[in-house]
């Protein structure tokens, strides 16, 4: 800082207005005052004069030192990069071979850049954008399934960071944060605009601006896990990058089950039952276990289950347990598991020769099942139908939800308590009427926490919809709190409605028999004041699935990714991981 001079107090002597005594006094005073100002500005001088001299010196450091690969440099040396000529200060004392533009965790730009610019291009290979690509993207790939992967964010200067990009071509393509994460789909003729809020990272954090953006990334190519006819599939998580499904084997009518990797190969199914099954559930107690529940197909009506312990891609089932007794071959229709903890599962199921929902903790140690004491989930009468309609979710280790059609095809809802081993309903049943529905559709629940629950139902109008229900679960009574009609154009009357809670705002949601002649999926959001929002419809994630009950089944791995199995246009067991920006 250089030096201060202090400021004058007394008036310059003035023979016009003073008399021969006040301008003898005034001189006298301002002689006195100047001595020690003349020694601050003379000291203010000299620093003036260095500062030049420093400045002098670092503008020609800046001008003509450039960065030299292996060269040894300390933290705070300037040099200019000899790719883009902007200058970089050192972050740390080292040497690289890296030049400084591509080395934002040793190197920092100096050189303040305008926030404009453009490039166009046309690519058939993937584009990089770097901190010193035009902020006016303008691209056009030329081949399908590219991306542009953002610049590293920590290589960006404080402030407005902002990259338009405009797809001028034919191909959509996607767009990545800088490390691999999927933040939307550019398609042709739209234009997003990418905002960075946070340089602390390689990754950053960017938000998006656009129309109708698409943010459901189904690019990664199916993994075809079988040469038969699956049905009756599903799907549970065991970490953040493995799943189990289990699914009907149509060539032999068994249960089998196989690994679901992502990012890696997944296994190879293995026959579980040794008899027909129909109407399979399945559910994680841990990353190394999981417990499938089906009903036998024929020959007698019982509801078993196996233990299956999971090493890498090995499934190993212990013996297999008959849960439920069911009386005639017609007997049981439907069951549903949902985890209690890493020992217990709550099992609701019915069966023709009873008219009430039925449930039972099922306790699980090592690879045995014992199932406890049958109670009635709700005293309502259900509707009897070839499609299991009714679901389980647990909100907690001592609470669930149990959802099912009632006997005019009403939703029906009632919370259950769990005491040790023994479930219970409680408080009161709640209904809703959802005009024009099919009997046999299907539905969805998803729990976001131990507040709100949605529910999900399709319907069959002219041109298809899907409602949804927004739940409070806080109490001991489902309370309905707002609803939201989903105009989606189904190809079918009504379709199976599948859901997965992505965190406690936000859901992934996907159906069969779309006019794309395959699966679509959309993200829902749930906001604080319990508002419900669409994103944008992403097509055919899966072409050539049959509008039907168990040909498709989806489970979070975590917020950003979902696998999703199907029984895909040849017919065979297809899976893949649904990435979500």
């Amino acid at each position: 800082m250089v030096t201060q001079v202090a400021l004058f107090s007394t008036p310059v002597p003035n023979t016009n207005s003073q008399t021969s005594e006040e301008f003898e006094a005034s001189a006298n005073t301002l002689v006195s005052e100047l001595n020690p100002r003349f020694t601050q500005l003379n000291a203010a001088i000299s620093e003036v004069n260095q500062m030049s001299l420093n400045a002098e010196a670092a503008a020609g450091e800046l001008a003509n030192a450039a960065w030299v690969s292996g060269t040894t440099y300390a933290a705070g040396d300037i040099r200019y990069s000899p790719l883009d000529f902007y200058s970089y200060r050192r972050k740390t004392n080292g040497a690289g071979t890296t030049d400084p533009s591509l080395d934002p965790t040793n190197w920092a730009l100096q050189t303040r850049t305008t926030y404009g610019g453009s490039d166009t291009t046309s690519s058939a290979v993937d584009v990089n954008l770097t901190s010193s690509s035009g902020r006016l993207q303008l691209i056009a790939m030329t081949a399908s399934g590219k991306r542009v992967t953002l610049p590293a964010a920590n290589s960006l200067q404080k402030g407005a960071n902002l990259f338009v990009i405009s797809n001028t071509g034919d191909y959509r393509f996607d767009v990545r944060k800088n490390g691999g994460v999927f933040v939307c789909y550019v398609d042709p003729g739209k234009v997003v605009a990418f905002s960075c809020a946070d340089i602390s990272t390689a990754a950053g954090v960017w938000a998006i601006s656009g129309e109708r953006i698409e943010t459901i990334y189904s690019g990664n190519t199916a993994e075809v896990l079988n040469a038969v006819d699956s049905r009756y599939i599903a799907v549970a998580m065991l970490s953040a990058t493995k799943a189990i499904c289990a699914f009907k084997n149509n060539s032999t009518g068994f249960m089998d089950a196989v690994i679901l990797n992502y990012g890696s190969s997944s296994g190879t199914p293995l026959q579980i039952s040794a008899e027909a099954v129909r109407n399979i559930t399945i559910a994680a107690l841990s990353s190394t276990k999981a417990v499938a529940v089906y009903q036998v197909n024929s020959g007698s009506s019982d509801i078993k289950g196996y233990v299956l312990d999971v090493s890498s891609n090995t499934i190993t089932p212990g013996l297999v347990k008959t849960i439920v007794t069911a009386a005639g071959a017609s007997g049981a229709n439907g069951a549903s598991l949902a985890t209690l903890s890493s020992s217990k599962l709550l099992l609701a199921y019915m069966y023709s020769g009873a008219s009430t929902i039925k449930e039972r903790v099922l306790d699980v140690s090592g690879t045995t099942i014992a199932e406890n004491s049958e109670v009635d989930a709700d005293a309502s009468s259900f509707l009897t139908t070839s499609t299991p309609l009714l679901l389980a979710r647990a909100i907690s280790a001592t609470k669930a939800l149990v959802t099912f059609i009632g006997s005019s095809s009403q939703m029906t809802l009632r919370l259950q308590t769990i005491t040790g081993s023994t479930p219970a309903p409680s408080g009161s049943v709640l209904s809703i009427i959802t005009p024009g529905t099919s009997l046999a559709v299907a539905f969805s629940v998803c729990v976001l926490n131990s507040n709100r629950a949605v529910v999900f139902r399709s319907v069959d109008r002219k041109y298809g919809a899907i409602v949804a229900y927004l739940i409070d679960i806080s109490g001991t009574t489902p309370v309905l709190i707002a609803s939201k009609n989903i105009a989606l154009d189904f190809k079918e009357d009504a379709v199976q409605v599948l859901a997965t809670k992505l965190d406690s705002g936000r859901i992934y949601m996907t159906w069969p028999g779309g006019y794309s002649l395959g699966a679509d999926a959309v993200v829902m959001k749930i906001t604080s004041d319990d508002r419900i929002l669409i994103r944008s419809v992403s097509e055919r994630l899966e072409p050539g699935i049959t509008a039907a009950f168990g040909y498709v089944a989806c489970e979070s791995l975590s917020s950003s990714s979902v696998m999703q199995v199907c029984r895909n246009a040849s017919t065979f067991l297809s899976a893949k991981t649904v990435e979500i920006g």
